[in-house]
Order: structure tokens, then C-alpha cells, then sequence
């Protein structure tokens, strides 16, 4: 994997032919530094202000694509022209994604582990309504194993209705219908028009099926290096800073 700055002549021969540049970006690790609390998380105005200027250009189209609640990124960013997508893709802010089912399954979820996990030191649920997140970042290493335990045996109760994802220091329960990023962003593009060229930068599992469906794009993993399915590398929120302003000066 090839870091991107080290690329940048190969990304702007593939760039500067693309009519409509879709540019897609993770949020949490991405755009922001990673924090204990998602609440404590805040957006650089440096990155603020690049973002802005690119969601002007006409030859950009910005989603930002997170596991937060549409409402919260669009809050925590607040620069208008991006698209904003919550839920890992699904929430677009127009109102309930789920069957009286899968509610009623993640209701049941919440209570059972509510129960079992009140004992676990440095884990908690966050209910984003459509999905239950289950924190373990400031947890011991026993509280995760347990809990990671109770998720499973809780889940296999549902008959494959709900499934496990994880991400940093996050479990996610998801029921099945709600299909992750790279179902996300395949729809996202085939609503686009001019056949925009794909760019998506993230940080997570949860990125991965991303990187996958846009392989004929350019895909971009934050972080430090581990197995994925992108093509190129930054280290941080910093470099991915830097290069939303490198595409500011050359393409927008």
C-alpha cells in the first residue's frame, strides 16, 4: 500500500480527465482525530474551510459518509453543499429507515444487554435509534472479552436478523436490511451524474466494503498500516487535511 502523497502524479493523471470528481469521506479518524467520547470529537476549521471550498466547486460533489446520525454529522461539519450520510450510508435525514420488526429486535436487544453490561467497567451503549453501538474504548481487557461474549450470544437469540460489525473500539448491532457502506456508495454513485470518478478516504472496518464496490476509483486508508482493501495510504486527519487542500489548488 503506497502512501498517496508519494502517488500524487499518478492521482492527478486519473483525476484531471474526470468530469465530476464524487468524493466521499469518512468522518470519525478521517476528518477528526479519534476521542474517548464521540461528544468530544470536533472538526478542525483548516479542514472546515477546505471542505467548504470544495463542496462550492462544480466539479466536485462531497458526501460525507459516517456511523454517526445524519443530524449529528451535518451539526458537527455544518458546510452547506456537502451531502451528508449517517448510519454508514442509510441515514439521509428523511425519516425512519427500519421495519416495526427490526425496531422492536433492537428494543429487545438494548433491554437484555442494558442488564448484563451494567457491570462492565468502561463499556456503554449509545442508541442511534437504527442501530445500538456498544463502547469498549476505556474498558480492561476482561470487560471486552465478556462483553464481546454477551453480544454474541445475545445475537444468535435473533435468527440472523441483527448482525455484529465492528470498528475502534466499537460493536455495532445493525439489523440486516441496513447494508453498510459499499451498497452505500454503489447507490451513490448511480444516482450521480457525468459518471463521476470515485475518491474515498476512511479509517475503519466499516470502510472496508467501500473500498471494495470503488477498486476502479481511488481509495484511501487513514492510519497506520494494517490489511485493507484500499490503495493508498495518509497517516492522519492531518494528512487527510492536506490533501482536500492539494485537490482545492489543482481541481476545484
Amino acid at each position: 500500500m503506497d502512501h498517496l502523497f508519494e502517488c500524487w502524479s499518478e492521482i492527478t493523471e486519473r483525476l484531471k480527465t474526470a468530469r465530476k470528481i464524487a468524493l466521499f469521506l469518512d468522518f470519525d479518524g478521517t476528518l477528526t482525530r479519534i476521542r474517548s467520547h464521540p461528544e468530544e470529537v470536533l472538526l478542525q476549521g483548516s479542514t472546515r474551510r477546505a471542505l467548504a471550498v470544495l463542496a462550492r466547486s462544480p466539479r466536485f460533489r462531497v458526501t460525507v459518509i459516517s456511523g454517526r446520525k445524519q443530524a449529528d454529522i451535518r451539526a458537527r461539519i455544518h458546510v452547506p453543499g456537502i451531502r451528508y450520510l449517517g448510519l454508514h450510508g442509510w441515514d439521509k435525514g428523511s425519516g425512519d429507515l427500519l421495519s416495526e420488526q427490526s425496531r422492536s429486535l433492537l428494543g429487545c436487544v438494548k433491554s437484555m444487554l442494558g442488564g448484563a453490561l451494567v457491570n462492565n467497567p468502561g463499556v456503554w451503549i449509545e442508541d442511534k435509534n437504527q442501530i445500538l453501538a456498544v463502547h469498549y474504548r476505556n474498558a480492561p481487557n476482561g470487560a471486552r472479552r465478556e462483553t464481546r461474549d454477551l453480544l454474541r450470544g445475545a445475537l444468535e437469540k435473533f435468527d440472523g436478523h441483527l448482525r455484529l460489525t465492528g470498528g475502534k473500539s466499537v460493536w455495532e448491532i445493525v439489523p440486516r436490511e441496513l447494508e453498510g457502506k459499499g451498497a452505500a456508495v454503489t447507490h451513490e454513485l448511480a444516482t450521480a451524474c457525468c459518471q463521476a470518478f470515485p475518491v474515498y478516504a476512511g479509517d475503519d472496518l466499516s470502510d472496508e466494503p467501500a473500498f471494495a464496490a470503488l477498486r476502479h476509483g481511488i481509495t484511501v486508508f487513514v492510519g497506520r498500516i494494517r490489511r485493507t482493501k484500499a490503495r493508498f495510504r495518509l497517516a492522519d486527519a492531518v494528512e487527510v487535511r492536506r490533501f482536500l487542500e492539494k485537490l482545492q489548488v489543482e481541481f476545484a
